[in-house]
């Protein structure tokens, strides 16, 4: 579907449940507080129901609290026939607890809005932009053809998804209208510096001690083009830092001008593991991450790690032997 199909889809329904994907990020908890907010301003029903909490990192962007959590402090309303479910930044196979509204057959439509690869077959009605540099850039767009207003809150928060997920206009996807769309938003009200320092300059003292027990496992393979790094359970209990604060590691050792791929394997405070991935296009990301039924983008992407770490690094490392043999 096209943006006009889209936006007549949300003029022709008045009930709207919202998420995103589980361990939300700035681009999916951005997105969806945009376009709830939006809504909500042209007297339509929403509300966001996420399967997890919102970050502390990210709580600047909740200025109307409407962020909700499923079995927290958000519930499901009544008669989910007569509502539609909208995924942002995501599919259904990865937004956790919502999905229940789906395979219980409670819910009858579903939008998506994305700037994943993703199948436009998941849902009723898909909107889908892999050229876009976020999923905050094309709610930017749909609230625009909505006629809604771009109120300083909602500048907030799409410039806040619009420069994490183009890590600060600096990854490949990051076009003009990016860098248009950025400006509208800062006229409206979203200050770079202070949105800036919200995201990258609150880093815990936690933080640095995981940084640097997680650098202690840097290892260079296939003549040091591919990096690897480690986050047991133990080693982030052991800092003391939450797990979000780990986000961002995956990104070092591409400062190095040999390193064109950067693999780390991380599990959180429950044991549940997981692998991001990043590279300098030299490597499609994506593709690697859907031969373990994952996904993202070609230069940041991400799967459940279902493996011991050394026998999923293994696979890995025969996967992108081709890249550099």
């Amino acid at each position: 579907m096209l943006l006009n199909d889209i936006c007549e889809v949300f003029r022709e329904k008045d009930k709207f449940i919202i998420c995103t994907h589980v361990n939300p990020d700035g681009d999916g908890l951005g997105a969806e507080y945009a376009l709830c907010s939006a809504l909500l301003d042209l007297d339509k029903k929403a509300l966001i129901l996420n399967a997890d909490p919102i970050p502390p990192r990210y709580h600047f962007i909740d200025k109307r609290k409407i962020i909700k959590t499923i079995n927290s402090d958000g519930k499901y309303p009544e008669n989910l026939k007569d509502w539609t479910l909208v995924i942002l930044d995501t599919h259904p196979n990865n937004i956790g607890s919502p999905a229940d509204m789906l395979t219980s057959k409670k819910i009858l439509n579903t939008i998506i809005i994305d700037h994943h690869v993703i199948s436009e077959d998941m849902s009723d009605f898909a909107w889908l932009d892999p050229d876009s540099s976020s999923t905050c850039e094309m709610v930017f767009d749909l609230i625009e053809a909505m006629n809604a207003g771009i109120t300083p809150d909602i500048a907030i928060a799409l410039y806040a998804g619009i420069i994490y997920d183009t890590g600060t206009f600096a990854y490949p996807k990051t076009q003009a209208r990016t860098f248009e769309t950025a400006e509208i938003l800062v006229r409206n009200g979203a200050s770079p510096n202070a949105i800036y320092s919200q995201l990258y300059a609150r880093k815990s003292k936690a933080s640095l001690t995981l940084q640097t027990m997680v650098m202690s496992t840097l290892r260079l393979y296939h003549n040091d083009n591919v990096a690897i790094q480690l986050m047991s359970r133990e080693t982030l209990i052991t800092s003391g830092a939450n797990y979000e604060e780990a986000q961002e590691i995956v990104n070092f050792p591409l400062q190095c001008i040999c390193v064109q791929v950067s693999i780390f394997l991380k599990e959180n405070e429950k044991g549940v593991r997981r692998c991001s991935i990043r590279s300098k296009e030299t490597v499609n990301c994506a593709s690697i991450a859907h031969v373990f039924e994952g996904g993202g983008h070609k230069t940041a992407s991400g799967f459940n790690v279902k493996k011991s770490f050394p026998e999923i690094q293994q696979e890995l490392l025969e996967l992108l032997l081709p890249y550099f043999s």
